[in-house]
């Protein structure tokens, strides 16, 4: 039982977080401030929202690099409609549904059309970020209601509220990968797309609601994101958002072959993201730094994915 856990992935990655926090904290008193460790969690949770959705996806056997720019849509469709006047509950059901209706369209693309994934959402990723331009003429949406605001700014029992709902939809993905048939069936057609289709899985059906899903979660964070800054940000998203996302679920554990993955090892991906750029920042390491480290790690990450699924069909 032991060795089991100890050769986890999140094991591992919990072990860099305490090198990393360790090092932070005797070059900086304030690092393990509560202020300063509950930032390093309310930063981490647009990477893990984005992540869940993500995570499913590609252990599902696909890929979505148009995240950054549905994050984008997402957030300033929600906010333009706020600033219309539509309460916040409705604003943030229909921007997140103009999302899944682009998750839906790669779908299409990717299915019909017969481009491979990575082409297809590049594609819906250009095409969103230049229509996220052209619908804001490149400016940022505001003032923003105050209740839409308490979304992530207000506390639930001492916590921050945009680290509860990140903890719900955790949760809520645990409980979907982990205990439930769809759960299952997204593991076998990822694992082995052929023998999901032989034994009779509606393989169509799973790959449209991967899709969608994870435009939900995107769309979600980029919500997340505007009530955390009380804006909605033309510049939010973006490439280096999709890459930050990505990086969360294949450091989590996520298998980019597809078939292997758990949201607890997502979790710890996007702490870790969050706080290798709280530590360069308190010990006054310049963020080229941020780069140089997280490609390391995922690199590593993959590497271990390798030898992990090698050693796996070795005993098969």
């Amino acid at each position: 039982m032991l060795t089991k856990i100890l050769v986890r992935q999140e094991t591992t990655l919990v072990l860099v977080i305490l090198v990393i926090g360790a090092f932070a904290s005797s070059r900086s008193h304030l690092f393990l401030s509560q202020s300063n460790l509950t930032e390093i969690l309310r930063s981490s949770v647009i990477y893990f929202v984005m992540a869940c959705g993500a995570a499913l996806l590609i252990i599902g056997g696909g890929l979505d690099f148009s995240a950054g720019a549905v994050f984008t849509l997402g957030a300033l469709s929600t906010c333009k409609l706020l600033v219309e006047g539509v309460p916040w509950p409705p604003a943030i059901l229909i921007g997140m549904a103009i999302c899944c209706a682009f998750g839906a369209v790669n779908f299409l693309v990717i299915t019909y059309l017969h481009v491979p994934p990575i082409i297809a959402t590049l594609g819906t990723f250009y095409m969103l970020t230049g229509l996220n331009n052209l619908v804001t003429s490149g400016n940022d949406i505001i003032p923003l209601p105050q209740s839409f605001q308490r979304i992530a700014q207000g506390s639930v029992a001492g916590l921050s509220s945009d680290v509860v709902i990140a903890v719900a939809v955790g949760v809520l993905f645990w409980f979907v990968l982990e205990r439930t048939r769809f759960g299952v069936n997204v593991r076998a057609l990822g694992g082995n797309r052929q023998a999901a289709v032989g034994n009779g899985l509606r393989v169509l059906r799973l790959d449209l609601a991967l899709y969608v899903i994870a435009a939900a979660t995107a769309a979600l964070a980029g919500v997340i994101y505007s009530a955390q800054v009380g804006a909605g940000q033309v510049t939010a998203g973006g490439t280096s958002t999709t890459l930050n996302a990505i990086t969360a679920v294949l450091i989590g554990g996520v298998s980019l072959m597809g078939g292997m993955g758990n949201i607890q090892g997502i979790a710890v991906g996007a702490v870790l993201l969050s706080l290798i750029d709280n530590a360069l920042v308190l010990t006054s390491i310049p963020p080229q730094y941020n780069s140089i480290v997280v490609g390391a790690i995922l690199v590593g990450a993959v590497a271990v994915d390798h030898l992990r699924r090698a050693r796996i069909y070795r005993k098969r």
